[in-house]
């Protein structure tokens, strides 16, 4: 969601100029993302499994907040503790979605109709009533030169050539999401048909993905991937996959950051709607692949046949990592 907002944060220091103080409230898990971010004046970090944790918590956060006397509260996230948070801002002028989610707290609401549309597109809904239309969809990261070095030498460390194409995998998609991930089966079968291209794959993952990928590793066996599932902070990670020839995912933050870092890509969906969750791309820079199929997209964390990543064949992946190199 952050890397999402970054087109949003361009265009409202792009609408707004210097004569306006922009700050950006972010949890103390994702502040890595926005350290380094050029279009921002103060960075405020929460943290809600400590300091800022139940009614207490909330409640001295928002006096923060009324400290700092806003102006206009716009708010990108639209869950109930931001809403909350938002209200008792004491801004005047407070823009977000008016849900279920106690969106009614907002006096500069809008209705969220649940339509198809991208999420950038659904995000400046918002922003359109202040007047900022989206005329750049690009999506941006700030890493810093040391994240830079760090991939360098973890990519030297595994021999890799600087003339082989390197083509990231993300192994799967989030601990709740396990329906988003797509079969092991056919992982192990495209890295075995990426290898004989001459193609190294490097596998990305968090630390939770560390037992699967070792698996996938050791079924390989003579097949040299890299991987560097839990070796990597986020913007490490954005380091990584901008070395990437081709990056492929399911439905997940690190296809956000192939976009970010303006790297092909071939998005696999599946339980979840892509017209509604593609990142932006250019076009003939990215390929969709989906299966049309009546449960889909179900919205469904777990499923217990996983139809519809199934049913995307490896040698459709392949074709498509072939297309974009």
């Amino acid at each position: 969601d952050i890397i999402l907002s970054s087109a949003a944060l361009r265009a409202i220091r792009n609408k707004f100029g210097k004569n306006y103080k922009i700050t950006a409230l972010v949890s103390e898990e994702n502040k890595d993302l926005l350290l380094r971010c050029p279009y921002i004046d103060e960075l405020l970090v929460c943290n809600f499994k400590g300091k800022d944790r139940g009614l207490r918590g909330l409640w001295n956060l928002s006096s923060l907040l009324r400290k700092k006397c806003f102006d206009i509260v716009i708010d990108l996230q639209n869950n109930r503790k931001s809403h909350i948070l938002a209200f008792l801002s004491g801004s005047c002028r407070r823009y977000g979605y008016n849900n279920n989610k106690l969106g009614r707290l907002l006096n500069y609401g809008i209705v969220d109709n649940k339509e198809k549309i991208s999420p950038l597109k659904h995000q400046f809904k918002i922003l359109n009533r202040l007047g900022i239309e989206l005329v750049d969809d690009s999506l941006e990261m700030w890493v810093a030169p040391e994240d830079q070095k760090y991939i360098d030498d973890f990519l030297g460390s595994e021999w890799l050539s600087a003339k082989q194409k390197l083509v990231g995998i993300n192994i799967s998609s989030s601990i709740r999401w396990e329906s988003k991930s797509y079969p092991q089966t056919h992982l192990l079968r495209l890295c075995q048909e990426l290898s004989k291209l001459d193609i190294r794959v490097v596998l990305t993952g968090s630390k939770h993905d560390c037992v699967s990928a070792d698996e996938l590793v050791k079924k390989l066996g003579p097949v040299k991937v890299i991987n560097a599932c839990g070796k990597t902070t986020i913007n490490q990670l954005a380091c990584l996959i901008g070395r990437c020839s081709v990056y492929i995912s399911a439905d997940s933050a690190p296809l956000h950051i192939a976009s970010s870092q303006k790297v092909p890509f071939v998005a696999l969906f599946g339980p979840t709607d892509s017209s509604r969750h593609l990142p932006p791309a250019q076009e003939g820079k990215f390929i969709l692949i989906k299966k049309e199929l009546p449960c889909a997209p179900c919205y469904k964390p777990k499923c217990n046949t996983k139809k519809c990543m199934e049913m995307i064949a490896p040698q459709e992946v392949l074709e498509a990592v072939k297309k974009l190199i």
